[in-house]
């Protein structure tokens, strides 16, 4: 399987929201509320992916396979805040075709030397409470549970975090 990973410009924005949204049926369909998927604002989260791409103190990486994007991963200083950790991989997701392939590992390694290589000792990753694929991988990947949201009526808003630590 060919691809490339490679750090995300602002050029990439609007075709990130698009995979956003893709990504977003795939993966949460069934926890978030339909209204939320089925109305989905392009503009918005391209917005946000420029915020991201502007923020010096987050870097964001694509995966590229036959000249579109499949998937994304961000580190950094955590979007949300968690307790007093000062680094997360925040973003991590890929086109379901494209996972079991190695490239999820691949992006959380990149994260995991970019956070390292800054010189901290660990950082965190929510997921949703309720994607237990997702769940699956961060432990895989050696992650500890250090919370779990209690469950509530909007299944979009409950996170469990893993927490890691960097080995030097």
């Amino acid at each position: 399987m060919n691809y490339t990973i490679r750090k995300a410009t602002l050029d990439d924005c609007e075709e990130l929201s698009r995979l956003k949204h893709v990504l977003w049926d795939q993966t949460y369909r069934g926890i978030y509320s339909d209204e939320k998927i089925d109305e989905f604002d392009y503009e918005k989260h391209k917005n946000k992916f420029m915020k991201i791409i502007d923020d010096p103190n987050v870097t964001l990486y694509v995966v590229e396979a036959s000249g579109k994007l499949i998937g994304y991963m961000d580190y950094g200083v955590p979007y949300r805040p968690y307790k007093d950790y000062a680094q997360e991989i925040g973003l991590l997701y890929l086109l379901s075709n494209y996972q079991r392939h190695g490239i999820g590992t691949q992006l959380f390694n990149i994260g995991y030397n970019g956070i390292k290589d800054k010189g901290y000792d660990e950082f965190f990753i929510s997921c949703n409470k309720y994607n237990t694929k997702a769940q699956e991988f961060y432990k895989r990947m050696g992650g500890e549970i250090i919370n779990v949201d209690e469950d509530m009526e909007d299944k979009s808003y409950p996170q469990m975090t893993f927490l890691y630590k960097i080995k030097r």
